[in-house]
């Protein structure tokens, strides 16, 4: 680790470990959330795709260098590995092993929550910037305002998910989110009457558990209801950590 690199663990959640890297990146002061899982597990990102990981990363990307996230020349991939080799586990992690999200917000910012029914759980991990790019999905035209907001959501439970429910799960996650956007009225930045559903850049990350073998995840089911729990939860809570900063 750099002594331009610091860490901060914060926590253990049923064998996932979350930690904060801190660095730098082309000179600019950043962060990531790392939570790195007990063992490899399979996870679907709406970025990615299916694929088996042993972390998950969300990292973000300060305002200075928003315009080179399209720019050829800027070796991102490059910068993503120098996230993973901060890790002060000591762990052996590359973009072959990782799920990578990348957001415009803090992770100062950063919110989780965690749901329970006896012996079932699920926890969600959230990153929320609202403030800029905040929309009504389909109705309003995708172009963007500044400052950017992206909300990144990463879902843990205790179930083993088969695929399907992986993807389904992104149903519930997003219904949830919509919920969490209700309760804390938040409108879109394009069209203000209207209330938004979300942001043009949102992305979701869900992890499978090792427990038993869920098929459906909707709402109906126990662990639907707990994902969707911990969700809107930790979504509000962002939003509003967020808020308290850029308007206090």
């Amino acid at each position: 680790m750099s002594k331009d690199t610091r860490s901060e663990v914060l926590g253990c959640f049923h064998g996932v470990t979350a930690e904060i890297v801190h660095h730098r990146i082309w000179n600019e002061p950043s962060n990531a959330l790392l939570l790195y899982l007990p063992e490899p597990q399979r996870t679907l990102s709406g970025l990615q795709g299916y694929r088996k990981a042993s972390v998950v990363a969300n990292c973000h990307i300060p305002q200075p260098l928003w315009m080179k996230l399209h720019d050829p020349e800027c070796d991102w991939r490059g910068y993503f590995r120098q996230i993973l080799k901060s890790n002060s586990l000591g762990c052996n992690l590359s973009l072959d092993n990782a799920t990578m999200l990348s957001t415009g917000v803090t992770m100062e910012h950063l919110a989780w929550s965690e749901a329970t029914d006896g012996e079932l759980w699920a926890m969600a991990f959230v990153t929320a910037g609202v403030e800029g790019n905040a929309l009504r999905v389909g109705v309003d035209t995708g172009r963007h305002h500044n400052p950017v907001g992206t909300i990144n959501t990463i879902v843990f439970s205790c179930a083993e998910l088969t695929q399907a429910a992986l993807a389904a799960s992104f149903i519930t996650i997003t219904e949830a989110k919509v919920v969490a956007l209700e309760d804390m009225g938040i409108k879109s930045a394009y069209t203000p009457s209207l209330q938004a559903t979300g942001t043009g850049t949102d992305q979701i990350v869900t992890v499978s558990g090792k427990t038993a073998k869920c098929t459906y995840v909707s709402g109906h089911t126990k662990i639907g209801a707990l994902m969707a729990r911990a969700v809107t939860a930790a979504t509000k809570e962002a939003i509003a950590k967020r808020r308290k900063v850029l308007y206090s």
